[in-house]
C-alpha cells in the first residue's frame, strides 16, 4: 500500500510511543495497542456521521466479547447533530466525515481540547436506480453537471458520452441529496468544487446548497432509500448502503483517465496521497494521479474530549478506539470500508493514548 507523505511518518514516529508496526506484511492483530485496564462496568455514548455507522455497529457488536462489561452506543444521526451533541457534552464521543471547523473547536472550549482521528476509510458511492443499467461510468463535470441541474436525462449527451455501447433510457435524473446537516455531504461537495469548479459552482459545507435540484433525505439510509424508490434516480451515501440495497453504483473517472469503482484497494491508493495535518486530521486529494485511485475516497473521524484520565470511562473509551484502529480494520473490507493506510493508524494511536 503507498504511503501517505512523508510528514505522516514524521507524526507517526513522533506520536506512536507504542508501535503499532509499518510492516505492511504485519497482521493487524498483531499491532495491538498496549492492554487498557478496562472497568467491569462501563457505558458509553456516541453519536455522529451515518457513513461510518455500518462498521462502527459491527464495531460495537464484536467488540462486546473484547471487553462483555462494557456497553457502546452509537446514533447514526449525521455529522452535523453529532458535533452538537459532543460540544454540548450529551455524548462520550462522536463520528464526523470532516474535521471540527474554528467555530467548532471554540465551541469545545478552544482548540485541542478534542482529540480528533481518523478510524475508518471508505468510498463515497454514486448510487442510481436505472433497471437492467449496470456499469454506469460519469466523467467529473458529467457528474458535477447532474447534481447542479444542467444535466437532467439519462440520455444526454454528456452522459452518452461517458458510456458508449450503452443503451441508456430517456427516463429524467432525479437527484436525491441529504437533507440533514452531514459530513458526506461537505466531502461530496468539495470534491465536485475541486474536479470540476466550472461546473459545480455552489458553495461547500455540511448543508446542501440551496438552488440546486433534487430533493432531500435524512441520513445515508434515508437517501439510498429515496433512490430505490424512485425509477431514474441519483444519489451520494457510503458504499455499503447502496450495496445492501441493490442499486447501481457508478464509476467514477479520476485524473489517469481511468472509471474506477469505490472498492477498498481503489480508496486505499486514493489515500496514500493524503497529507496528514498536524491536528492529525488529513487533507485528502480528490484528483490523484495514481493509476486504480477511487477519487471520492474520505475517512471518518472519532472526536472524544481529551481528559477523564482515570475514569472508568475514558478508560473504556480509548481501549474501544484502541481496538477499532487495530483489530477493528481487520472487518473493513467485508463491510465495504478500507482498512486505514498503517501511517494513519500509527498517527491515529499515538493521539489516543495521550
Amino acid at each position: 500500500m503507498k504511503r501517505v507523505l512523508a510528514v505522516a511518518v514524521g507524526l507517526a514516529l513522533a506520536l506512536a510511543t507504542t508501535a503499532c508496526g509499518t510492516d505492511d506484511n504485519t497482521p493487524p492483530s498483531a499491532r495491538r495497542g498496549p492492554t487498557v485496564t478496562v472497568s467491569d462496568q462501563a457505558t458509553l455514548s456516541g453519536a455522529g456521521a451515518t457513513f461510518p455507522a455500518t462498521i462502527v455497529q459491527e464495531w460495537i457488536k464484536r467488540y462486546k466479547a473484547v471487553a462483555p462489561g462494557v456497553t457502546v452506543n452509537y446514533q447514526a444521526v449525521g455529522s452535523g447533530a453529532g458535533i452538537q451533541q459532543l460540544t454540548s457534552k450529551t455524548v462520550d464521543f462522536a463520528g464526523s466525515d470532516v474535521a471540527l471547523k474554528a467555530s467548532e473547536q471554540d465551541a469545545t472550549g478552544g482548540p485541542g481540547n478534542v482529540v480528533q482521528v481518523p478510524w475508518t476509510a471508505g468510498g463515497l458511492a454514486v448510487a442510481y436506480n436505472l433497471a437492467e443499467q449496470k456499469g454506469l461510468k460519469l466523467s467529473p463535470s458529467t457528474l458535477a453537471g447532474i447534481f447542479a441541474g444542467r444535466i437532467t436525462r439519462w440520455d444526454d449527451a454528456a452522459v452518452r458520452a461517458d458510456n458508449p455501447g450503452l443503451r441508456l433510457p430517456t427516463t429524467g435524473i432525479q437527484v436525491v441529496h441529504r437533507s440533514d446537516g452531514s459530513g458526506t455531504t461537505q466531502v461530496f461537495t468539495e470534491y465536485l468544487k475541486a474536479v470540476a469548479p466550472e461546473v459545480w459552482t455552489f458553495p461547500t459545507g455540511k448543508d446542501w446548497p440551496a438552488g440546486t435540484a433534487g430533493t432531500g433525505a435524512k441520513g445515508s439510509d434515508g437517501v439510498t432509500a429515496a433512490v430505490k424508490q424512485a425509477a431514474g434516480a441519483i444519489g451520494y451515501s457510503e458504499l455499503s448502503f447502496p450495496t445492501q440495497a441493490g442499486l447501481g453504483v457508478a464509476s467514477i473517472r479520476n485524473r489517469a483517465g481511468e472509471y474506477v469503482s469505490p472498492t477498498a484497494a481503489g480508496v486505499s491508493t486514493a489515500l496514500g496521497s493524503a497529507t496528514v495535518n498536524p491536528d492529525m486530521t488529513l487533507k485528502v486529494d480528490y484528483a490523484p494521479d495514481s493509476t486504480g485511485a477511487y477519487p471520492i475516497s474520505t475517512v471518518s473521524y472519532l472526536l472524544f474530549y481529551r481528559g477523564g484520565a482515570g475514569t472508568a470511562e475514558d478508560a473504556a473509551l480509548k481501549h474501544f478506539a484502541t481496538w477499532a484502529l487495530t483489530d477493528g480494520q481487520e472487518l473493513a473490507e467485508d463491510l465495504d470500508f478500507a482498512p486505514l493506510p498503517r501511517a494513519i493508524v500509527a498517527v491515529a494511536l499515538g493521539a489516543v493514548r495521550l
